[in-house]
């Protein structure tokens, strides 16, 4: 009794911590079918049962959750060698292909990434991730009219899920693609901000740094995603097909990342522009705080000089002419400085540079 109670706990744990878990794909007949909020046991006894079962799991915990679901679905791969890649993995045991890619999203003031595990065995494909991984789950909706799509007869499984594995790409791809438009969004406030002329009040350089920073893990992230892509449609895993035609496909997501990848560099190049006019704009501010501090200080300093030398006890000196030669000093030394200061003023940065910014985000 003890023993039954303990196992059924057990196996309530393991599952508890999953937060769905969803099956579809093509029974022999060739009919699709789909089963919403299904447990993993029974997720299990349905990959036998047709020509291709696509099991979709969100997760609260991949790193601790991802082994247990390989285990109980019969997947010999070790997860910890997915997980341990940087951002993207690859790993090829010939029976099973496993792959890690990112989603992509804006976290506090920085980009952050969430793994997603593809895993692919024949008439079978394992897709785990957390509630980063939205796309996927609205493409798990309209599987009914994907499946239809994809070839029925039993000796094309490897390009049935070849096909799928495009799809859940693109989607991975288009979620991503989500969050540089976000960026840009935010970096056009910016500049709008920065032509404006009201005042300011948050600090637009910390700003901009932050979106660059943002930039930057984009594109890491993308690159690395578009590694895997070429491993796929180069590497000849045995789990995916050798149909040209149906390769081809993976052309389209790595055109798609090769946009994002151009579009990421002009927008970083714009935000870079936008750090630079803004130190540009502090160091002229400070540039001519020190030429109005250089005038004044010459105004005085000769002043000063002839009240020092008229204020000699000895010297007998009227002060009907004393004054007038201060004030005729005084208006020729801040003149002569002034003239040769201005030389070094440095203009602000004008309405033609943002202009340029401008135009580079409406491409």
């Amino acid at each position: 009794m003890w023993i039954c109670k303990k196992v059924y706990i057990s196996a309530i744990s393991q599952i508890a911590m999953l937060k769905t878990v969803s099956v579809a794909g093509i029974e022999e007949q060739g009919v699709p079918f789909k089963k919403e909020s299904v447990n993993l046991e029974e997720a299990a006894k349905i990959v036998s049962l047709g020509n291709l079962t696509w099991i979709e799991i969100v997760v609260d915990d991949i790193v601790a959750e991802t082994p247990k679901i390989l285990d109980r679905l019969g997947i010999t791969m070790n997860a910890s060698t997915l997980l341990s890649g940087y951002i993207t993995e690859y790993e090829d045991a010939g029976d099973t292909l496993g792959i890690m890619v990112p989603f992509i999203f804006t976290g506090e003031s920085r980009t952050q990434t969430s793994p997603c595990l593809i895993f692919m065995k024949k008439d079978l494909i394992l897709t785990i991730h957390d509630d980063y991984g939205g796309k996927i789950t609205k493409l798990y909706n309209y599987t009914d009219t994907l499946m239809r799509k994809l070839p029925q007869a039993p000796e094309s499984w490897a390009e049935r899920q070849t096909m799928l594995l495009f799809r859940l790409l693109d989607e991975v791809s288009e979620t991503n693609f989500s969050v540089l438009r976000s960026i840009v969004e935010r970096a056009e406030q910016v500049e709008i901000d920065l032509a404006g002329a009201r005042q300011i009040s948050r600090d637009l350089s910390l700003e901009l740094s932050n979106m660059k920073r943002s930039v930057l893990s984009f594109l890491n992230a993308v690159w690395a995603t578009h590694d895997i892509v070429r491993n796929l449609k180069y590497g000849d895993p045995d789990m995916i097909s050798d149909d040209d035609d149906i390769l081809e496909k993976f052309e389209v997501v790595l055109a798609t990342l090769d946009r994002q990848i151009q579009m990421a560099e002009n927008v970083l190049e714009v935000i870079s522009t936008g750090i630079t006019a803004i130190n540009t704009e502090s160091s002229n501010q400070l540039t001519k705080l020190i030429v109005w501090l250089t005038v004044a200080a010459t105004a005085v300093l000769v002043p000063n000089t002839l009240a020092t030398v008229f204020g000699i006890p000895d010297l007998h000196i009227s002060y009907t002419w004393v004054i007038p030669i201060l004030v005729i000093a005084t208006g020729i030394s801040v003149v002569v400085t002034y003239r040769w200061t201005k030389q070094y003023r440095v203009l602000p940065f004008g309405r033609q540079k943002l202009s340029s910014i401008r135009n580079k985000f409406r491409k």
